[in-house]
């Protein structure tokens, strides 16, 4: 059932705002025209509502929208859809290429089965095959033990043995030295003796010179001259054979000392030798010790090697004999448990290169073409009044959507879910708030609202977060100008000529209203903004505004209030709406602070087309009594007819705006008043048109107005 025929008092008073209109540009504007000519211009004080409105402008914009994305990348291999083209939900979008995922799922599939069988060790235990190995394997390590041990004992025989041998050798070489050198003392010692008696001989000898030179001397001293030179004769001889023997003796004396310096040399030599032979040998047997003593620290170590490892395959064969531990089980039943999962994730890869259509709507755009490389990244929703139930993600707003699953709802541009119908459905905070609006009203900050409950009460304000601060140039807060209307401080100019326009604070203390023909919107660019989704779906069955409106006029507008929408390129038309959510945080241009409200229209027209410019309406004060046109009052005072004069008269005033004011006191229903002199004799028409934006409107009773100083339901009416 569709919202306009929920309410259709709505429609009833939408209706008699059409009346009214109708009449009061009758009367109102008729009477001024006639009384233009005569400068004079009268208004009957009457009894009616006068209502106080605010408005801005911004443009139509799906209530949702999807950004639809692979859930991987690759490259895009087809498109089954067209720009413009309706979709179910499920249905074929596009594909990419699925070698990879099948390659991966393969693979992962692999795993499962290694893992699977690993499984299945880890339970059943060993096999008779696998005993006989180990048997086999333990008895190849007490056989290499054995080995170990019998070369030890090898090693040690030998070692005792070469020890043996060379303390022998050492024995021998050392009494062979011995023996050396006590037979060369002996040598020596005769050597020593030969020269001994040689000297002694030669000593001998030189005596029986001495002798036989004196001898000879005796005989040639003697007288007798015969005998005596047979007694020299003979005793030359002997003096001579004597000479000889010394010769002899000294060459034999020089021969014996050359025997003995010979012998003295060969001496010395043998016994180098000898000592030599003796230190080789000692030699020999130091380094015959050392290698043994190598050899058998080689061998133990080897033995007690071929023991541990002999141990190591005991212990290991136990260990395999043994039945399964708990944790082995366990942790090969989580390994291929995880395996699982990862076959699982992989089909579920493959799945994804499939693109389906996540909702109903229409195809609004498509990024890429065929043979392009596309980019996982899921799918964005974003919206104010539809969530996906039961994903925990509330798509809020116009502003950032939220992740599928992701349990926080995307920041809407104006706070506040449709009525509490988005994020309090999804029962999360619009907290995240970091993606771009799709709506092109700028980029969210950082969505701070909370949900009250989430319940999706729209009192409660559920899914609140903050506004758009980011850039969009869009027609709400992310685009440049103003977007405020003009409130407060100053004079503006009448189109309609000559007077002015006061802003009249409200006796209740709310904002100032609004005065003069000044429009409350933003520059706004086109209101498609460019989508970084692969392709995006639009909910064409339901349609908001959201219009940027100054912090005078924010105070008076909660969520929940009824609104109008004006779409200008439909002649004006306009449909009912509702106030849905209200930005947290302001936006500001050209020093004017705003704050973006979303409007949700509660009706659809087929003319109606993403990106319209479109003026929204909301009334946000009234009050009902008597009153009179906001410009018959002048320093607190009116002009009022009463006995055919004109009389000055003091009011008390209530609710004001530049159309019509709340008198309180001072002055009674049915009574005149005059209004300032127009400079210009403007027809009804002109007028009206000049004067259409005006803020504050009256319903009831009287002339000039719908019963009465009333104004059209944009607040239009005559100063």
């Amino acid at each position: 059932m569709s919202k306009s025929n929920e309410r259709p008092w709505l429609n009833i008073f939408l209706g008699a705002l059409c009346v009214g209109a109708i009449v009061i540009g009758y009367t109102t504007v008729g009477q001024a025209s006639q009384t233009s000519s005569q400068s004079r211009r009268t208004a009957t004080v009457a009894k009616g509502v006068v209502q106080s409105t605010v408005s801005g402008t911004g443009t139509l914009q799906p209530a949702t929208k999807v950004g639809v994305n692979f859930a991987v990348s690759g490259t895009l291999t087809g498109v089954s859809v067209s720009v413009g083209d309706h979709v179910k939900g499920g249905e074929l979008l596009a594909e990419i290429n699925p070698s990879s995922a099948e390659s991966s799922l393969r693979s992962a599939e692999l795993d499962l089965t290694g893992d699977e069988a690993s499984y299945r060790d880890a339970v059943e235990g060993l096999t008779p095959t696998e005993q006989h190995e180990a048997d086999i394997g333990a008895e190849q390590s007490r056989a290499s033990v054995k080995s170990a041990k019998q070369s030890l004992r090898q090693d040690q025989q030998t070692a005792k043995s070469e020890a043996a041998s060379a303390n022998a050798t050492l024995a021998q070489d050392e009494v062979s030295l011995k023996s050396t050198e006590q037979s060369l003392a002996v040598e020596a010692t005769s050597q020593q003796d030969t020269v001994n008696e040689d000297l002694s001989q030669r000593s001998s000898d030189e005596g029986a010179v001495a002798e036989a030179r004196s001898k000879l001397q005796e005989a040639k001293s003697a007288p007798s001259a015969g005998a005596g030179e047979s007694k020299v004769a003979s005793a030359e001889s002997t003096l001579k054979s004597d000479e000889s023997k010394v010769t002899q003796d000294s060459n034999s004396i020089v021969s014996a000392q050359n025997n003995q310096a010979a012998g003295a040399v060969k001496s010395e030599q043998s016994i180098d030798s000898a000592r030599n032979t003796v230190a080789n040998a000692k030699t020999t047997k130091a380094s015959t010790k050392l290698r043994n003593d190598q050899t058998i620290a080689q061998a133990r170590t080897s033995l007690a090697s071929q023991e541990l490892s002999l141990q190591s395959t005991l212990a290991s064969n136990e260990v395999k004999a043994a039945p399964p531990k708990t944790s082995t089980v366990v942790s090969a039943e989580n390994t291929v448990k995880s395996a699982q999962m990862t076959v699982e994730k992989a089909r579920e890869t493959l799945s994804e290169t499939k693109l389906y259509a996540p909702t109903e709507g229409v195809v609004a755009s498509i990024k890429d073409t065929v043979g392009e490389s596309v980019s996982g990244t899921g799918t964005e929703a974003s919206s104010s009044e539809k969530t996906a139930s039961g994903s925990g993600t509330a798509s809020s707003g116009a502003g950032s959507s939220a992740t599928s699953g992701s349990g926080t709802s995307g920041a809407s541009d104006s706070g506040t879910s449709a009525a509490g119908k988005s994020a309090g459905a999804a029962g999360s905070a619009g907290t995240s708030g970091t993606g771009t609006s799709s709506s092109g009203t700028g980029t969210s900050s950082s969505g701070t609202g909370t949900s009250s409950s989430g319940t999706g009460s729209s009192s409660s304000g559920t899914g609140s977060s903050s506004s758009g601060t980011g850039t969009d140039g869009g027609s709400t807060s992310g685009g440049g100008g103003s977007g405020a209307s003009e409130t407060g401080g100053g004079t503006i100019s009448s189109d309609s000529g000559g007077g002015s326009f006061h802003d009249v604070a409200d006796t209740s203390g709310g904002a100032a209203s609004s005065t003069g023909t000044t429009s409350s919107s933003t520059s706004s660019t086109s209101s498609e903004s460019s989508s970084s989704s692969f392709i995006e779906l639009v909910d064409v069955q339901g349609y908001q505004v959201v219009v940027p409106l100054s912090e005078s006029e924010i105070g008076n507008v909660h969520v929940g209030q009824i609104a109008t929408v004006t779409v200008e390129a439909l002649s004006g038309k306009k449909f009912a709406a509702e106030v849905v959510s209200l930005a947290v945080l302001s936006t500001s241009s050209s020093g004017a602070v705003s704050y973006d409200v979303t409007f949700q229209l509660d009706q659809v027209a087929a003319g109606f087309k993403p990106g319209m410019s479109a003026t929204a309406e909301v009334v946000v004060k009234q009050a009902e009594g008597i009153n009179v046109p906001t410009s018959a009052i002048t320093a607190g005072s009116v002009t009022v007819e009463r006995g055919g004069k004109q009389v000055s008269q003091a009011v008390t005033t209530g609710l004001a705006g530049n159309s019509s004011t709340i008198v309180l006191s001072g002055l009674k229903a049915g009574e005149t008043v005059l209004l300032p002199a127009s400079s210009s004799s403007s027809s009804g028409a002109s007028l009206t048109s000049k004067l259409g934006a005006s803020k504050t409107g009256t319903l009831g009773g009287g002339s000039g107005g719908l019963g009465g100083g009333g104004g059209f339901p944009s607040g239009g009416g005559p100063p």
